[in-house]
Order: structure tokens, then sequence, then C-alpha cells
């Protein structure tokens, strides 16, 4: 019989595991591109967090860091040589042209609109990676119709955005 720690334990870990598993996958899926090897990349990942689940105080930079690691070990078996520093800078938060200073003003501008975080692991895979909306559908768990509404939106949001700052066109950010 489970003890109520257990249970505890369980029922916090699938909690944390539900808010983080999507962005995880996509930032490993985005990084390797094979969705084979994210799912067990992903797996890896989440069997070590359960384990070490009680001892982590911050649940996501434990994962950011935990996926490095593992990828790290995924490129050197794959002999695919790689800086994994430069591959993780800014994770989470790059945009298409991919300079810093846009990142954080874009960054600011998804925390101006109160960017949920599926919308900025939409708008990080389209605008970022380049995936077509029925591939984020299929990772998100939502129609390619959801999808493609959602970052037609969220691109409108962040345009009005800027605009208010003062950027009236994203060519002023390069």
């Amino acid at each position: 019989m489970r003890t109520r720690v257990a249970v505890k334990k369980s029922e916090q870990f699938s909690s944390a595991y539900m808010e983080l598993y999507p962005l995880i996958f996509s930032s490993v899926l985005a990084r390797i591109g094979n969705r084979d090897d994210a799912d067990d990349i992903c797996q890896e990942i989440f069997m070590i967090f359960y384990d070490k689940f009680e001892t982590i105080e911050n649940n996501r930079t434990w994962l950011y860091g935990t996926m490095k690691n593992v990828l790290l070990n995924y490129y050197r078996k794959k002999s695919k040589t790689v800086n994994i520093d430069d591959d993780f800078d800014g994770i989470g938060h790059v945009f298409t042209n991919g300079t810093r200073d846009t990142r954080i003003l874009l960054s600011q501008a998804m925390e101006g609109i109160e960017c949920s975080e599926e919308d900025r692991i939409l708008l990080d895979m389209v605008a970022t990676y380049n995936f077509t909306y029925s591939h984020v559908a299929e990772v998100l768990g939502r129609t390619r119709r959801q999808v493609e509404y959602r970052y037609g939106t969220l691109v409108k949001r962040i345009q009005d955005y800027l605009e208010h700052k003062g950027i009236k066109d994203i060519a002023e950010l390069l």
C-alpha cells in the first residue's frame, strides 16, 4: 500500500510533469529534429527528474540543466560536435533574428501582453524553428487551426505592444 508521502510526491510530480513536459519536449525537438529521439531524451530527463524530485528547488532550472547534459551525451553518442553553451544561449526566448537585444525586447513584450507558457512555446517553435502549424498542433495537443489562429493573435499583440513602445517595424530591431 502506498503511503501518503508517496501519493503526495506522485501528485506533485504529475503536476510538474504536465506543466513542464511540453516546454522541455519542444526545446529538445527543436535542437535534434527527430521526434522519436526527442521522446527518448525526454523520457530520460523525466526519469532522472522523478528520482531527484524531492530535492529540487526550482524544477524549470533543474530540468533545463539536465536537458543540457542529456543532450550533450546524445550529441557525443551521435559523434556530433556542438558548442552546447551556444546551443542553449537564451533558451526558450529565441526569435527569428536571434540577437540578444531583440530577444530581451520580445521577452518583455511577451510579459507585457501576459503571454502564457504555451504561447511562448508556440511562438518559439513557429517563429524560431520554423515548425509547421500542424507539427506544433501535434506537440501541443491542439488543432492546426487553433495553432494558426493563436500564432496570428500573438504576433498581432506583440506588434501592438512594440508599436505602443514606439517601434513601428520589426526591422527597427535589427
